[in-house]
């Protein structure tokens, strides 16, 4: 099932297919990716992008997304919400923006079905954005970033990376003395967290890709035998 999706492009491709996809048929797809590999398939349940992701995004992001929407879709992809995420979403937008939105949200009553076809133009709209570069996933959610050569990545014959454990702690000289100012700089510390997430990351695909390296091997050799 993937070989198709090996070549250049595949993996955005696969996940578009994912992310339109109903609840039952994504996970039944997921499972047959597992299958064949582990490795891709965690690399696309992380970029997996849901509305829960998008509505998480700073609000300075949230208002080229929503100035950008149909009035209507964003009105009902939001009915129905609790009212104190849909006042903290909307305060991104100026005072007579959101009086339109809250106004066609009170005046609406979308079925299930409705609001969750407007879930999925959103975040067909939000993909879109991506692809012009109005949002920039490495600035505004770097876990949701796909790096350009993302198949190489994935492929064990590309994969050529020494193994490391991440969970090891950083050597500390004794005498080294605490970065105060880091410690006291959010923005420090959120670069930090990221690299972290980062590197664990890193770490699975890695731990994924070498087994799948391991099973490929043990299946040669079992055919050469064979042979």
């Amino acid at each position: 099932m993937l070989d198709r999706y090996k070549k250049k492009g595949g993996f955005y491709q696969l996940l578009q297919l994912l992310e339109t996809s109903p609840t039952a048929k994504r996970e039944q797809f997921l499972g047959l990716i597992g299958g064949e590999s582990p490795a891709w398939e965690e690399a696309l349940r992380k970029r997996i992008l849901t509305i829960t992701r998008v509505y998480s995004w700073d609000g300075q992001y949230l208002v080229e997304i929503f100035s950008r929407v149909q009035p209507l879709t964003l009105a009902n992809a939001l009915h129905g919400n609790p009212q104190e995420q849909v006042d903290s979403l909307l305060s991104c937008l100026p005072p007579i923006s959101k009086r339109k939105i809250t106004d066609m949200m009170a005046e609406s009553s979308p079925t299930p079905a409705e609001k969750s076809t407007c879930i999925s133009k959103m975040l067909s709209e939000v993909r879109g954005f991506v692809s012009q570069g109005i949002i920039r996933l490495e600035k505004v959610d770097p876990e949701l970033h796909i790096p350009e050569n993302i198949e190489e990545l994935l492929s064990v014959n590309a994969f050529a990376t020494p193994t490391f454990d991440a969970s090891a702690p950083t050597p500390v000289k004794s005498d080294s003395k605490p970065n105060i100012v880091g410690e006291s700089d959010p923005a420090a510390q959120q670069e930090n967290e990221f690299l972290k997430r980062k590197v664990n990351q890193l770490s699975s695909e890695i731990n994924a890709l070498k087994h799948e390296n391991s099973v490929l091997k043990d299946k040669l050799s079992q055919i050469k035998k064979i042979a």
